[in-house]
């Protein structure tokens, strides 16, 4: 056996250096290894920070489609409150020959005007007023004479159906046949609400 030329003293010297060594590296280990931690935190504190709202948002999304959902029926009331432009005029000599079988009164003719103005004359008053309107008018010509129970039931049946059609004017006048329960008609101008 060979005999080692160091010395206590040197080998104190030799372990107390790497003590230092290894305590130096493992400052600086920890030093790095806090560095990567503190990133890696903020990445994930940002990662859930985002996950949350867009939690939130699809919690929003959520809530709105079922409230959608919910108002389905009110969607399919409000689209049936008007009619299509192109179909008003087929859809309102439907609608009205349909009353009028309803209420038992006769429609001899139809004659339709885009958004125009309607004129509206009484028998007690000689004014006339020229409403305008962004609706198509249809003008019914009606039988005479009618029952002024019937025409009230058409009339009736017009205002409160949908699509949703508005009378405009009446022309009535006294019937010559001299029924009590007659009126004499001329025309009836009704607004049609089209989309």
């Amino acid at each position: 056996m060979k005999k080692s030329n160091m010395s206590a003293k040197t080998l104190r010297g030799v372990l107390i250096f790497l003590i230092f060594l290894i305590i130096g590296g493992s400052a600086v280990g920890i030093y790095f290894a806090q560095k990567w931690l503190l990133s890696q935190a903020q990445t994930i504190s940002q990662t859930v920070a985002e996950s949350n709202s867009s939690g939130n948002s699809t919690q929003a999304a959520a809530r709105l489609q079922a409230e959608l959902a919910a108002q389905q029926s009110i969607i399919a009331k409000t689209s049936i409150l008007t009619v299509p432009r192109q179909e008003y005029q087929s859809k309102s000599i439907q609608e009205l020959d349909q009353y009028a079988a309803d209420a038992g009164i006769t429609l001899s003719n139809y004659s339709f005007s885009a958004a125009a103005t309607a004129a509206a004359s009484t028998t007690t008053a000689a004014a006339t007023a020229t409403p305008t309107s962004e609706n198509p008018i249809v003008t019914a010509t009606l039988s005479s004479p009618v029952s002024y129970g019937k025409l009230l039931k058409f009339m009736n049946y017009i205002e409160n159906n949908l699509p949703k059609m508005q009378i405009v004017s009446v022309n009535l006048g006294r019937s010559t046949d001299g029924s009590g329960d007659s009126v004499k008609i001329d025309q009836l101008t009704i607004e049609v609400s089209v989309n």
